[in-house]
């Protein structure tokens, strides 16, 4: 039998409703494993897939109400119990992916989206007092793309820049049965700058521009309290070839060249140790 339960206020919406319109509509893309997205008409997209889970729609949700981020409105969010995964109806926002336009845009439009980020920043620094370090919906872990996934490592409940850093290194050393890392120097992370709030994943790939201006951020699923470097640590650790974004960064924000060095260094041995 199959069963559902809403996170978020779903009246007209139910698990048939949804299934049925994503048997009709248009797959817009297969995002990564475990999450699609399909346009189902009317306006409306649903996001789906096993990976795909409330935290995402709750952060949007947070956003939509303490800030002016354009961000989709979220309809629905459903779960099936039978086959754990997690639909989220969504308003489609019409624009087209940064990454690809970034090539083609000259000076005076690169201005023009480099004012707007800062203006997100500003707009997400006025989250940073609305929770304690961690993710949306789950403020004890820190889940990025691996391998620091809640199952395999356990929570934190790091305070600083410094205990979050610390954190990775112990679960990892704990982990591997072996000591990877030697100390760190501490003086490296500024303990008395507080967290800050974090789209989690704020790349050219997740802001939508239309007619010139960004028209949606999308893909809230990592968002969260993070160190005060973490917007910049993000939205830097590009390949070379993303030379446009990165000077668009650098004249955005403060980039914490340091701290960054120091956690990509800490980060990319974690993730080669544990996950192999």
């Amino acid at each position: 039998m199959e069963a559902s339960r809403s996170k978020l206020p779903s009246t007209t919406w139910t698990l048939d409703r949804v299934k049925t319109a994503i048997s009709r509509g248009t797959r817009i893309s297969n995002v990564y494993y475990g999450v699609d997205v399909v346009d189902i008409g009317d306006g409306y997209i649903v996001k789906f897939g096993t990976s795909v889970t409330a935290r995402e729609a709750e952060a949007t949700e947070l956003v939509a109400t303490h800030t002016s981020i354009p961000v989709a409105r979220i309809h629905a969010t459903l779960y099936d119990e039978v086959t754990s995964i997690t639909y989220i109806v969504q308003d489609r926002i019409h624009g087209e992916r940064l990454d690809k336009l970034l090539p083609t845009l000259d000076a005076e439009k690169l201005q023009v989206i480099e004012k707007e980020l800062q203006f997100i920043f500003s707009q997400l620094s006025s989250l940073d007092t609305h929770g304690s370090m961690g993710m949306v919906g789950k403020p004890t872990y820190f889940l990025d793309f691996h391998p620091f996934a809640p199952d395999d490592l356990g929570s934190w409940r790091a305070t600083t820049a410094l205990g979050f850093v610390t954190w990775i290194i112990d679960a990892t050393n704990i982990s591997t049965d072996v000591t990877v890392f030697k100390p760190i120097d501490s003086d490296i992370f500024d303990n008395e700058k507080p967290h800050i709030f974090s789209h989690g994943d704020l790349v050219p790939e997740n802001i939508l521009v239309h007619d010139g201006h960004i028209s949606g951020i999308i893909d809230w699923e990592y968002a969260g309290w993070y160190p005060y470097f973490w917007n910049a640590y993000i939205a830097l650790r590009r390949p070379f070839v993303d030379s446009q974004w990165k000077k668009m960064i650098r004249n955005t924000m403060v980039t914490y060249n340091r701290e960054r060095e120091v956690f990509s260094d800490v980060y990319a041995t974690a993730s080669l140790w544990v996950g192999t």
